[in-house]
């Protein structure tokens, strides 16, 4: 055996040896279990029967820790997100929530403006037809027609039926 064959055996068997004893150090398993008297213990064997296993915590670079919250939380709040792009993409996701509730803020606003225009025309409207002003349409030649009385009173009546239902 060569001088580089035997350092390759070496090599490999340190990395096959850690490799091991990392592997037994992250499966090992913790039990917590409270004595007589109150005290909180920890341990890698089990004790007393009501001693409790407790999930061994890991460290990845992508990982980050959730802020420690009150125990009064509720049972049934969701979880921080546990990555960097977790927290990116509800991040983007609230974002864009509160963008489209401000788009529909937006449109309601103007929806009412438009709305109150419009019941503001229809109060003229009426005001006109209640104060006897001459109503004038145009026909296809562009010349005037004035409204007889049974054409007004129904040009009124649709008014005031718009009125009344948009308006109140």
């Amino acid at each position: 055996m060569t001088t580089t064959q035997y350092l390759r055996c070496i090599t490999i068997g340190l990395i096959a040896s850690v490799m091991l004893v990392t592997g037994t150090i992250a499966s090992a398993e913790v039990y917590k279990w409270v004595d007589k008297d109150g005290k909180v213990h920890y341990s890698d064997q089990p004790t007393t029967a009501d001693a409790k296993k407790l999930k061994a915590k890991t460290r990845d670079a992508a990982t980050v820790s959730k802020p420690a919250g009150n125990a009064n939380n509720s049972a049934g709040a969701s979880k921080a997100p546990a990555t960097i792009a977790d927290q990116e993409m509800e991040f983007r996701k609230r974002r864009m929530e509160k963008e489209e509730a401000e788009k529909k803020a937006q449109v309601a606003e103007q929806d009412a403006k438009h709305k109150q225009a419009y019941c503001n025309d229809l109060r003229g409207e009426l005001k006109s037809y209640e104060d006897g002003v001459r109503f004038v349409r145009y026909n296809d030649k562009g010349e005037k027609i004035f409204l007889d009385d049974a054409e007004r009173a129904k040009s009124k009546a649709r008014a005031q039926a718009s009125f009344n239902k948009e308006c109140k």
